[in-house]
């Protein structure tokens, strides 16, 4: 209060070290701490990652105080922004995000509006104000939000010029209606100059629609896609994930999903992995809350160890899956413990599914000399 918030401004206009500047919650007073603080945050040049967080003056839009003061940031980096008590209005402080962004004077690197209820009215405020910082943009944060089908669409069509934007979060938004939405995000990332490290879409209600729209130019443009908690997906939208692993152009490393299989679902996975280069980790979590159990049998893990070993013949045994490295979410030593399978023949079949997994994860290089002369060994 009083002078020591003028003396907090002077030390943080004096500051040539000082980097993190967090706004948390402030409940009264906001004026007075805007008049104080700005000179000071005006002056400085270390600032390089500005957090404000459900910022309230006593009336709505505490936000709009310190937006001014924010954009004497030149050397900014990193912006983020959240109002999880939802005292404000999320539209109006979207157009001023969007006003801030649109100036040309921040060159971010991450902005996060995450937990703020933004609408697709509220991707529209802002969305334009991409465009100002579309070449320095690498990661980009609007999970926990109010998303639907139109504002993923808005959204795509101002990402055109984020180049070198490297990771897209869209975590917990609705895109159960968003078919459209997620078409649009599928032909973005086919038309972009750009491959995505990691496509965030966990609990997004996506169904079976949602994932034939996406999966294909999504699995040939990224390294890795998290749709684990989309309990819509079934088994048959799966299936549009055969083409998409097998295809030659494909780049992902990573899948994390939450489905329920079978020894059929089992056995398209399974074959959607031969000649697959590129996907290390398959990750179909269990899901305990919902009741779900992998209905797989011998059948089903036969097609797995087949694929990553394929002991027909020494040439076939060299042509198997050497890539993948994860496979569920537990390993399989894990399971034969607790006795997760119930014989012989089916705890044979695991410990040899892990050995598989651990030579391609340790010894890539000579994973598929170490399965021949395993299968092979008159030669």
């Amino acid at each position: 209060k009083g002078d020591d918030l003028r003396w907090l401004g002077y030390f943080i206009g004096r500051s040539e070290s000082l980097q993190e500047l967090t706004i948390d919650g402030f409940s009264g007073g906001l004026q007075r701490m805007v008049r104080a603080l700005s000179d000071g945050i005006a002056r400085n040049q270390s600032i390089q990652q500005v957090s404000v967080r459900s910022v309230r003056s006593g009336r709505k839009n505490g936000f709009a105080k310190i937006a001014g003061v924010l954009g004497n940031l030149t050397q900014l980096e990193k912006f983020y922004y959240s109002d999880y008590t939802h005292n404000n209005d999320p539209l109006i402080d979207c157009v001023t995000i969007g006003t801030l962004l649109e100036s040309g004077v921040w060159k971010l690197k991450e902005l996060s509006l995450s937990g703020s209820e933004i609408d697709d009215a509220g991707v529209a405020a802002f969305a334009h104000g991409l465009t100002g910082i579309g070449e320095s943009l690498e990661v980009l944060d609007l999970s926990g939000n109010s998303i639907g089908s139109e504002g993923l669409s808005t959204l795509v069509a101002t990402l055109a010029n984020c180049t070198n934007i490297k990771r897209l979060d869209l975590n917990g938004n609705d895109f159960s209606m968003a078919a459209a939405g997620l078409r649009s995000l599928s032909d973005w990332l086919q038309t972009a100059a750009l491959t995505l490290d990691e496509l965030c879409l966990r609990k997004c209600e996506i169904n079976d629609e949602g994932l034939q729209g996406l999966i294909e130019r999504a699995a040939n443009n990224c390294k890795v896609i998290n749709l684990s908690g989309n309990y819509d997906i079934t088994a048959l939208g799966l299936r549009n994930l055969h083409t998409s692993l097998q295809s030659e152009r494909c780049r992902l490393k990573r899948l994390h999903l939450n489905t329920s299989i079978g020894d059929d679902d089992a056995e398209i996975f399974a074959r959607s992995l031969v000649g697959n280069k590129s996907l290390k980790h398959l990750r179909v979590v269990y899901d305990g809350d919902y009741g779900w159990e992998h209905s797989i049998t011998l059948a089903g893990w036969f097609a797995f160890s087949n694929v990553l070993c394929d002991t027909s013949t020494v040439n076939n045994t060299y042509l198997s899956n050497h890539t993948l490295q994860e496979l569920w979410e537990y390993n399989y030593d894990f399971y034969c413990y607790w006795g997760y399978f119930e014989d012989v023949e089916e705890c044979e079949r695991g410990r040899n599914l892990a050995l598989y997994l651990q030579l391609n994860k340790y010894h890539p290089q000579h994973a598929a000399r170490c399965k021949i002369l395993m299968h092979h060994s008159h030669l």
